[in-house]
């Protein structure tokens, strides 16, 4: 079964669907998952650190109020699969990524459903963009000229989803690695961590906080 693309969401699909968000470095597996949905009035927010490696940062924050966070391997994120069957939610990215990145992890059918069940967003958000803005042309960012032109934050924008700067795109890979190799070198002290380190990890955490409710957001503007 190929994928599914839509370019439209009913606004309850959109208020009800999970929304998800890989974050991690170009050339190792993702590093962690956000998952962002709601039930009514209530807001729920998990991030599933996968790289082993991080497991201690992952740990050393799973006191935050306005989130869950757990070291997990491939096989729990299974659990957002039963929550979407159980519930009738979709499950929703921005792009292929994390579509392309459960089906290849996640062992067997398990992986196959996701391969053919997470929602590609970028679709719906180009198909809203030419009816809401039509006059609006993106161009290839010359800073950043191996990213496609449709990139989320520019959405974010014409939406008036406001992101600090410290958490905007670019800079999330950096502070992985650098959590990740100081953590090795400290032999998985978390407490160990320089200040500078810690808020770095801590920043990428917020980055897909922003990323997955963003998207979120998005999908409610895109909806019809």
């Amino acid at each position: 079964m190929s994928p599914k693309k839509p370019t439209q969401i009913s606004r309850s699909d959109a208020e009800r669907a999970i929304y998800i968000d890989f974050e991690g470095t170009a050339v190792d597996a993702p590093s962690f998952l956000g998952a962002a949905w709601a039930d009514g009035e209530d807001h729920y927010f998990i991030q599933f650190v996968i790289e082993r490696a991080l497991w201690p940062a992952a740990e050393a924050k799973a006191g935050m109020p306005d989130r869950i966070i757990e070291p997990a391997t491939w096989e729990t994120l299974t659990q957002l699969r039963t929550l979407a069957e159980t519930e009738n939610r979709l499950l929703i990215a921005y792009t292929e990524h994390e579509r392309e990145e459960l089906q290849q992890h996640v062992d067997g059918e398990a992986g196959d459903w996701f391969g053919s069940n997470v929602v590609n967003a970028l679709p719906i958000a180009k198909a809203w963009k030419r009816r809401a803005f039509p006059e609006v042309v993106f161009e290839r960012d010359p800073k950043r000229p191996m990213r496609g032109k449709h990139q989320l934050d520019r959405y974010f924008k014409l939406i008036g989803y406001d992101v600090p700067k410290a958490f905007g795109p670019d800079n999330s890979a950096q502070r992985i690695r650098a959590t990740r190799e100081m953590l090795t070198r400290k032999n998985g002290d978390y407490a160990a961590l320089t200040p500078t380190v810690k808020a770095k990890w801590t920043k990428a955490l917020q980055h897909n906080w922003y990323d997955c409710d963003g998207l979120r957001e998005l999908m409610l503007r895109c909806a019809t």
